[in-house]
Order: C-alpha cells, then sequence, then structure tokens
C-alpha cells in the first residue's frame, strides 16, 4: 500500500503537461486572433474597394461633363437653328456611348479601375420645346466590383438676335419712291447710294432724316418741292436683309371624329380630319386644346364661331388650309396658340381672326387700347408655307405672320395687327387697308401702297413705293417687342448658359 501511494503522489513531468496545455490554449486562441485579424483585413480592403468604385464612377461622370462643357459652345456658336443645335447634340452623346470605358486611372489593389459612362434623353420633348433633359450613368469597376451613379443635366437653346431693327420707320435695299401725296412719318434709309435712290413727287413727304449709302452724292436724292428740308446722313452698308430662320413644321396628333347635336339635328364637326363650322347646329363650337392637334383643313362659313379654348397652355394646331371665308375664331385662355398652315389660307367677307367683343365694337379707352392688342397679338402666331395671302374685304388678323415665301395683298379695309414676316417678293396694300405690324420685315419685297393704303411700324423691304395719299407712321420698338424668331442673347454665351445639372446620385 505504501508503494502506491507514493506512486500517487509522485509529481514528476506535471510541468512539461502544463505547458503544452497552455501552449496548446494560445495557440488557438493565436490562431483565432490571426483569424479575425485576417478576416477584417479582407473587410477593410473590400470596403475600401467599394468606396473606390463609387469614386471611379463619380470622375466618369465629371470626365463626361468636362466633353459636354468643351463642346458645347462650340456647337451652338456653329448651330444657326435650334434644330441644328440638337441633332449636334445628339451626335456628341453618340460619340460618347461609342466611347471605351475611361481608364485613364492609377492601378488600385492590382487592377486598373474602369468607368463606363452612357447618356441618353429622357423625358417627352415638343418640337418647339428650347430644351432637352439627359441623363448621364456611370458605373464604376474594380476588379468585380462596380457601382452607378447618375447626374441628370438639362441642355438649352438659347435664341440668336442674329437681326437688329433699325430704328427708322422704313429702310430700303434698294429705292423709295413717294407721289400723290405720300407720306413718311419718321427716318427712312435705304443701303443705295445710286442717283435718285430717294424721290418724293407730287406734295409727298418724308418728317425725318434720311439715311443714304456710304457713298453717296448729291444726286441720291430727288425732290420737286425746294422747301423740303431733309437732312441726309451718309451710313455703312446696314447687314440686316436675311431671313430668319423658320422652324420645321410639328407633326401632331389627328383628333377623333366629332359629332354634335341640336335640336333633334346633328353635324360632323370633326370629320376625317378636317374641322368644319358651317352650319347653325356648329355655331360657338368650343374646341378645347388638351393637346396639340393637325386639321386636313380647318373650315368655317355662314358668320360662324368657332372658340379654340388652351386654358393655361402653349398649344400648336398644323393645318393644310385655313379657311376661313365668312366666320369668326376666336382665343380663349391664357395660353398661346401658333398655327401652322402647310398650304393656304383663304379669308372673305368681315372673317375675323383672335379678337374681342370690346375691341371690334371699339369700347376699349384709347388710353389702354394699345397694352391689350399687344395682349391679343402675342397670343397668336401664324406659319405660312404658302405662296400668297390675299385679305380683300373687311378681314382682320390679331397676331403675327411669318411666311417663307408669301406674297401679301390687303385692299378694301383689310387689316393685320402683328408682326409681319415674308421671304415673298411682293406685297400690295391699298384701298383703305392698314397694317399696325410694329415689324413689318420683307427683305425680298417690292412694297406698293396706294389708294389710301397706311401702316404703323417699321417697314425693312427690298424697295418701297407709295402713292395716292398712302403712309407710313414710325412706331417704337422696344426690345421687348422684337418678334422671337429675331429675338435671343446678344453677349457672349457660356457653358452655363446652355447647360444646367442636377446633384450626382447613386443607382
Amino acid at each position: 500500500m505504501k508503494k502506491q501511494t507514493s506512486f500517487i503522489q509522485n509529481e514528476k513531468g506535471i510541468a512539461l503537461v502544463m505547458v503544452l496545455l497552455i501552449l496548446t490554449v494560445m495557440t488557438i486562441l493565436g490562431l483565432a486572433l490571426m483569424g479575425l485579424t485576417l478576416n477584417n483585413m479582407k473587410m477593410s480592403s473590400g470596403e475600401r474597394t467599394y468606396q473606390s468604385t463609387y469614386y471611379i464612377a463619380e470622375s466618369g461622370i465629371t470626365y463626361t461633363l468636362d466633353i459636354v462643357n468643351d463642346s458645347i459652345v462650340n456647337i451652338y456658336n456653329g448651330s444657326t437653328t435650334k434644330g441644328a443645335f440638337f441633332a449636334e447634340i445628339d451626335n456628341m452623346i453618340t460619340d460618347i456611348n461609342n466611347e471605351l470605358p475611361y481608364r485613364d486611372f492609377e492601378e488600385a489593389f492590382g487592377h486598373i479601375p474602369e468607368a463606363k459612362v452612357t447618356i441618353e434623353k429622357i423625358g417627352i420633348n415638343n418640337v418647339n420645346d428650347s430644351h432637352r433633359d439627359y441623363k448621364i450613368t456611370s458605373i464604376g469597376t474594380i476588379d468585380n466590383r462596380s457601382r452607378t451613379v447618375e447626374k441628370q443635366i438639362r441642355i438649352s437653346w438659347v435664341d440668336k438676335s442674329n437681326i437688329e431693327i433699325p430704328d427708322t420707320a422704313v429702310f430700303v435695299k434698294e429705292k423709295i419712291n413717294l407721289s400723290g401725296g405720300a407720306n413718311i412719318t419718321g427716318d427712312v434709309g435705304t443701303n443705295s447710294s445710286a442717283p435718285r435712290s430717294v424721290v418724293l413727287e407730287g406734295g409727298s413727304s418724308i418728317s425725318g432724316t434720311v439715311y443714304v449709302g456710304p457713298s453717296a452724292r448729291n444726286d441720291v436724292i430727288d425732290t420737286n418741292n425746294k422747301d423740303v428740308n431733309i437732312q441726309v446722313v451718309k451710313l455703312p452698308y446696314v447687314k440686316i436683309f436675311d431671313l430668319p430662320q423658320f422652324p420645321a413644321f410639328p407633326s401632331n396628333s389627328i383628333p377623333n371624329n366629332v359629332r354634335i347635336n341640336k335640336d333633334n339635328n346633328s353635324h360632323d364637326v370633326i370629320y376625317n380630319g378636317s374641322l368644319r363650322i358651317n352650319s347653325w347646329i356648329a355655331n360657338n363650337y368650343t374646341l378645347k386644346m388638351n393637346k396639340d392637334l393637325q386639321f386636313n383643313e380647318i373650315y368655317l362659313t355662314s358668320n360662324n364661331t368657332l372658340n379654340i379654348d388652351l386654358g393655361s397652355a402653349d398649344r400648336n394646331i398644323v393645318v393644310n388650309h385655313l379657311n376661313v371665308p365668312n366666320g369668326k375664331i376666336n382665343i380663349i385662355g391664357t395660353g398661346k396658340l401658333t398655327l401652322y398652315v402647310t398650304n393656304q389660307i383663304t379669308m372673305g367677307a368681315g372673317s375675323v381672326i383672335n379678337t374681342t367683343n370690346d375691341i371690334e365694337n371699339n369700347k376699349v379707352n384709347e388710353e389702354a387700347k394699345p397694352e391689350l392688342l399687344k395682349g391679343q397679338i402675342n397670343q397668336l402666331d401664324i406659319f405660312y408655307k404658302g405662296t400668297s395671302l390675299d385679305m380683300s374685304g373687311n378681314q382682320r388678323i390679331y397676331g403675327s405672320l411669318y411666311a417663307q415665301n408669301a406674297n401679301i395683298t390687303m385692299t378694301g379695309g383689310s387689316g393685320f395687327q402683328g408682326h409681319i414676316i415674308t421671304g415673298g417678293g411682293k406685297i400690295d396694300i391699298s384701298g383703305g387697308a392698314n397694317a399696325i405690324t410694329q415689324v413689318f420685315y420683307a427683305p425680298n419685297s417690292n412694297v406698293n401702297i396706294t389708294g389710301g393704303g397706311t401702316i404703323k411700324g417699321n417697314i425693312i423691304s427690298k424697295t418701297l413705293t407709295i402713292s395716292g395719299g398712302g403712309s407710313v407712321t414710325y412706331m417704337n420698338v422696344s426690345g421687348e417687342d422684337v418678334p422671337p424668331i429675331f429675338g435671343g442673347a446678344t453677349e457672349t454665351i457660356s457653358p452655363k448658359d446652355l447647360l444646367s445639372a442636377e446633384p450626382t446620385r447613386e443607382k
């Protein structure tokens, strides 16, 4: 028994066991700590890579915006029209989308980062809108990790002021010929220096200064009235005889057929793409313009009335034939109507477009009338591709006419109040017809005013002949009254005038 007890109490080698046990525990703890450290390092590396891909994607946005900023002013300066400008913008975007991923980065985590950038047009833009919206998308990638960011931008067209209206009642390219009591109230001018470029006969008169070409001599003016005292001033050639660029005609929706009933009678107001106000049933029909529309013909007769309700929106109507032999068109609401007439305008009898009963019945205070008329005129623009416009009765239009190639005839008390811009070669105003135009811009036209015809505004034409008591009276045109087709930017354009951007956001 003594030997057994001695064996059990023998503690030799216990130190080795304890050391091995402690070593094992330390090894396990070390391995666990090492694993935790490695995992943290891996997570930290992944997080750095993840954050880096965001900055790579953001760099792609910045790089692309620099390209757009560097190009947009050159594109604008090289574009004569809004359509040409946005066409070149689309070409630039196509080139950007076809580029290889941007890889001008330093190596990161053993890989070369890259950013793939694309631009797409967003939203629905009307052909007349002066801006387009786009979305830039950039995908930043490092190895197999990627992040995507987006930025919305708006590119805008700023109208160019390519024609400055002279501060004269009349300015012509060639000759002014006055006779038979003709009168011009205001200054006149001509680019011509030839003899008899300005002729006054038979009691005619000019109340202001006459501006002539730079090489004119004393015989540039011919007058048989020796009492006429006209100041003559030589000017450099005035470059105002180019037509502005006309907009492309839009393609709008053709409305569905509409039949109305009254007193057990029916009438097809809209049928096969034509709007017909030619019966008592259709009289005072209101066309609600919830969208832009297109018609084959708008036809009014029998002294019927068509109301066009714009609400507060600006709307367009494209029509092949605006046919108003006897009728009235009212514009309702605060919006603006643009009529695009592709072929023909017909007006007869006492037809009137865009007026009010107060104006027609002379119930407007004379002091308030100019501003009221201006409001009416600004509510209607007519763009016309036809070759002639004849107003031979008591017809009146309150709005502005932009005609690509139309000759214009106004006789018998007819009238036009608004800007007239035409590329036609002949304009005849006679028989008491009158135009209050502010700007009457016809650089290719021989303008002939006879028989008491009158114009109030600024005439720019090829030649001007006035006889039989006709007259032109100068009206001042302020900057805000210049037709939009002429108006716009005169100062140097910078990228910030053409491009605006929203903050960058992660997709």
